[in-house]
């Protein structure tokens, strides 16, 4: 499995006052209520070294016992999107690799794509789709296969729960990347990711990259593959409604044939992964008549959480809302993800470069009068 790469980035629509001090305490709203959100009582932040690597150890375990990358593969994958985003249908994907090399393949909606590495994923990549557009729900299928996995680095905050599935017992793990010395309390925040594992077979049950946002794995007829266990499929889900429902058609040892890995007909890329893990925008945004900084007392916080597509020419499109503690705000939130193209500089990559689309999540903190 690749190693997920986040970045977090905090802008402002104000003064950086705005985003610190009083305005910083000021107390947010619960996230909606979910059938897939299983923090809903307080987790326990990590407060000692034994602590941490438990619950790193935790992730990195589940992720283990279904690495289909820990080995050479051919996997095959169905899914079938709804929803009213231009990438919305049926589509079919295949990944191979094999002694460093690595090719995959996408059909669907509007698209046809096929990346060739002929020697390894750091190297140069092939693809008949030079410009680097993937399709919003193409990526949330393969990062729910390939990048379900946590920088936990020291700045990352870390908590810990306990939940039930369908009567289940789940171990989650709450994080945020990049929070510094900020601390969290209560049930999940609107920062967290989520991340369940059965407390009996050690498996991902859901990973929840933002509130609203839930991918839930299914192992009823999981395929056993080089000691891994693949799970059959999965269901992604957005604001309580099912948009993704994804099967693992197959998974075997891949053909010994190195014209899988031909490049004839396809352009050269550049050099890197077509695809990492998503970016992560934080925003305070002052509406209406406001008192100055410092002065809190008629002031309250509203949260919008939205995701869209990054394009490499630093266009964002495909944007929609995952959830919100106050619907009257969700187009005003919408607009301020359109808007921030500006801050992106256009193009994203350096020459020679793989150029990459990119799964950004936005989080807007409205601070309103009363």
């Amino acid at each position: 499995m690749f190693k997920r790469v986040s970045r977090v980035i905090l802008f402002a629509s104000s003064a950086a006052a705005f985003g610190q001090g009083p305005f910083e305490s000021l107390p947010r709203p619960p996230i909606p209520a979910d059938p897939l959100e299983l923090v809903t009582a307080a987790a326990q932040q990590v407060q000692t070294p034994e602590q941490r690597l438990a619950a790193t150890m935790l992730l990195t375990h589940a992720r283990d016992l279904s690495n289909v990358r820990a080995q050479p593969y051919d996997l095959k994958t169905s899914f079938l999107t709804s929803g009213s985003l231009p990438s919305d249908g049926s589509w079919t994907m295949e990944d191979i690799a094999i002694r460093g090399a690595y090719r995959w393949t996408a059909q669907g909606p509007n698209y046809s794509g096929v990346t060739v590495y002929p020697g390894s994923t750091q190297g140069l990549a092939y693809s008949n789709q030079a410009g680097g557009s993937i399709p919003l729900r193409l990526k949330q299928v393969r990062e729910a296969i390939f990048f379900v996995n946590p920088p936990m680095g020291p700045r990352a905050a870390i908590r810990v729960a306990a939940g039930y599935l369908n009567g289940a017992a789940q171990s989650c793990v709450l994080n945020v990347t990049g929070a510094g010395g900020r601390t969290f309390t209560g049930a999940r925040n609107w920062e967290e990711e989520e991340y369940c594992v059965d407390s009996n077979t050690g498996l991902l049950t859901t990973y929840s990259p933002a509130p609203g946002l839930y991918v839930r794995y299914d192992y009823s007829t999981a395929k056993q593959f080089h000691g891994k266990t693949i799970p059959n499929g999965f269901t992604i889900t957005e604001a309580g409604r099912q948009i993704v429902d994804a099967r693992i058609e197959n998974v075997t040892d891949p053909a010994a044939s190195a014209a899988l890995f031909n490049t004839n007909g396809l352009t050269a890329a550049g050099v890197g992964r077509v695809m990492d893990g998503g970016s992560r925008f934080r925003g305070f945004v002052p509406l209406g008549k406001l008192p100055v900084p410092g002065a809190t007392g008629n002031s309250r916080i509203q949260v919008a959480v939205l995701h869209g597509n990054a394009m490499p020419d630093g266009s964002i499109s495909e944007l929609e809302i995952l959830a919100s503690s106050d619907a009257s705000l969700n187009q005003t939130a919408l607009n301020r993800a359109a808007a921030q193209q500006q801050m992106r500089l256009g193009a994203r990559s350096q020459p020679g470069a793989t150029p990459q689309s990119e799964h950004i999540f936005f989080t807007f903190e409205f601070l309103v009068s009363q």
